[in-house]
């Protein structure tokens, strides 16, 4: 079909169709293919979504980290990233955070555009402790269990042997479960034979593993482990004796299928060589799922989630994606099936559903049009000047919401920023807008709002923003460690009135050069320091002798924490003792 006018035809074709049927289609929009090639030459995009727990409460101050680039969530769970350099095939966002496990989450790329991902994380629990030389034995709430072989254990970061107590962190969960497709990475895959697949799971099982000093263990290699996996009830009576056996790998954002898991009563048992997200599932053949989804009026539905469900609607397939900043979707998908699509907007509303049948190819499907008229629409423009009543050219207004944050960009001195609210109540918007050029901001306006277009005039950023640092001073040299440069990152601690403030430099994202650990109440005063540890050009140090802090600022969340410090450093491939002296401002995310 290489005739443009012929090509156009069937395009027209097609699109009547898709007004009156079913579709099965074989074109494509012009979008990256799902699963093609490694290429080493890097794209841009930018990227924004928000981290959950289980009961859909925010998660601030956790590390978010994709591609080289990291930040951290804000006091709404929110996170963003503007025009970073990521893989053209595979998206990968990574979550860490006290008290939570790491998770990761995988998206297609689509280059200059900005995507959404969300993600909920999974408590750590007690879990278990034991002797490395002589195995244990953790059981989960679920019925799963593990069991560690003796003698199996090695350092994660350098191989050697490791002898000393493990604790093991564990959660399972099966595909009953509500929370189920919110921790799972993704759906895409490739079976043994590297052939792109979508998996259809049973359960999935999570692993962390720490020494006695934190550090992260894995298993020998040539060493296995059994894992034993929960059937869920609702495919009790017909799933099969054996199905494949799933790891997820993080660099290539996709899953890997290793072997075969087998049937006992309620369980899979299988061998697993290495820990890290394990699952088990059937697969079927995969190819990229293709559309554009705009609102009724025809404009483009931002960030809309999109869910696949079997013909008859009753079982999901696979993990909900959402649509990019201009409405496109892209995804994995079966091929050759018939099955049903779903709009689903912020407030978890169905917004339209579409029965298709894919192809066995690229599957561009159309334009779909969702939304219901009446929806609690806002929109909310205004304009933006620095002091001199000059317009602001590079910057944004942030706004919360009805408990969330948004930011519209500022353009030549305007913005516009439009919400589907799950609400048709008055509420009170707080609104900021950012000069990023000249590091300044406006008053914090509060404004009565419900639905409609809002104008909020004329913003004025004349306010010096206030910037999160760490400022130390080492053996008579000063340094300086500043937000939004470096990341900043404030959380709670392990134990009850511990806190924790990280920093991570712009040259070196993946490593902390700054961690700050303490016990105490949330007022002012002097309290222990129980970790306090930094790197300066490769130099490592940690703390000589016992040092307290001086918190003379506790602000509640949202708010600063300010504290100074003075002692001395141990250079740890010296041995040197160094004296030192920091003080700091962040914001308190929990």
């Amino acid at each position: 079909m290489s005739n443009p006018s012929i090509r156009k035809g069937w395009m027209v074709l097609l699109c009547a169709i898709l007004l009156n049927a079913c579709t099965k289609p074989d074109q494509q929009a012009d979008l990256p293919a799902v699963g093609k090639p490694a290429q080493t030459e890097l794209v841009t995009i930018s990227l924004q979504g928000r981290i959950t727990d289980q009961q859909a409460a925010p998660v601030s101050g956790a590390v978010v980290r994709s591609g080289n680039h990291v930040t951290t969530t804000d006091i709404n769970g929110d996170y963003r990233f503007s025009s970073i350099q990521v893989k053209p095939n595979s998206g990968l966002v990574e979550v860490s955070v006290n008290g939570f496990f790491r998770e990761y989450k995988g998206f297609e790329v689509m280059p200059e555009t900005e995507h959404y991902v969300r993600m909920q994380l999974e408590p750590l629990n007690n879990g278990v402790r034991f002797a490395a030389a002589n195995g244990g034995s953790y059981t989960l709430p679920s019925g799963s269990v593990i069991e560690f072989a003796p003698d199996a254990m090695t350092d994660a970061a350098n191989g050697q042997h490791y002898s000393g107590t493990v604790k093991a962190n564990a959660f399972s969960k099966d595909s009953d479960a509500s929370s189920f497709y919110g921790i799972i990475p993704g759906s895409k895959g490739r079976d043994q034979e590297n052939k792109a697949v979508s998996i259809q799971f049973i359960s999935t099982l999570v692993t962390e593993l720490t020494g006695d000093a934190g550090q992260q263990l894995q298993l020998k290699t040539g060493k296995s482990a059994t894992v034993r996996f929960p059937i869920p009830a609702s495919r009790m009576m017909n799933v099969p004796a054996a199905v494949s056996l799933w790891y997820y790998d993080p660099t290539n954002s996709e899953w890997k299928e290793e072997g075969k898991a087998h049937r006992d009563g309620n369980f899979y048992i299988a061998q697993v060589p290495h820990f890290s997200t394990w699952a088990v599932g059937t697969a079927l053949p995969a190819a990229p799922l293709k559309a554009t989804i705009t609102d009724i009026a025809g404009e483009a539905f931002s960030f809309a989630r999109i869910q696949l469900y079997t013909a008859d609607g009753k079982q999901l397939l696979g993990s909900p994606v959402h649509t990019n900043n201009k409405g496109d979707l892209l995804m994995n998908a079966p091929i050759d099936q018939a099955m049903e699509i779903r709009i689903i907007n912020s407030c978890d509303e169905v917004q339209a559903s579409q029965k298709i049948n894919t192809g066995s190819s690229n599957n561009w499907i159309g334009t779909i049009k969702a939304g219901k008229p009446g929806s609690n629409n806002l929109v909310l423009s205004g304009k933006v000047q620095n002091c001199k009543s000059a317009p602001v050219h590079k910057g944004w207004v942030n706004v919360v919401i009805d408990g969330q944050q948004y930011k519209a960009s500022i353009n030549n001195g305007n913005f516009q920023l439009n919400l589907n609210r799950c609400y048709n109540t008055n509420t009170y918007a707080k609104i900021t807008a950012v000069d990023e050029d000249g590091n300044q901001e406006s008053n914090t306006m509060m404004m009565q709002v419900s639905t409609g277009a809002v104008d909020l005039g004329l913003l004025s950023t004349c306010n010096k923003r206030n910037m999160q640092y760490i400022s130390y001073t080492l053996n008579g040299t000063n340094y300086l460690l500043q937000a939004p440069t470096d990341s900043l990152v404030q959380a709670k601690g392990n134990s009850d009135r511990t806190y924790v403030i990280n920093c991570y430099k712009a040259n070196d994202p993946t490593t902390i050069a700054f961690s700050l650990s303490f016990s105490g109440n949330e007022n002012p005063g002097e309290y222990p320091v129980t970790t306090l540890k930094f790197s300066q050009n490769k130099t490592q140090l940690t703390s000589a002798g016992t040092w307290l802090v001086k918190i003379t600022q506790f602000g509640k969340v949202g708010e600063y924490i300010e504290g100074t410090a003075n002692g001395s450093m141990r250079d740890l491939s010296s041995n040197r003792t160094l004296p030192f002296n920091f003080r700091f401002k962040v914001i308190r995310n929990q």
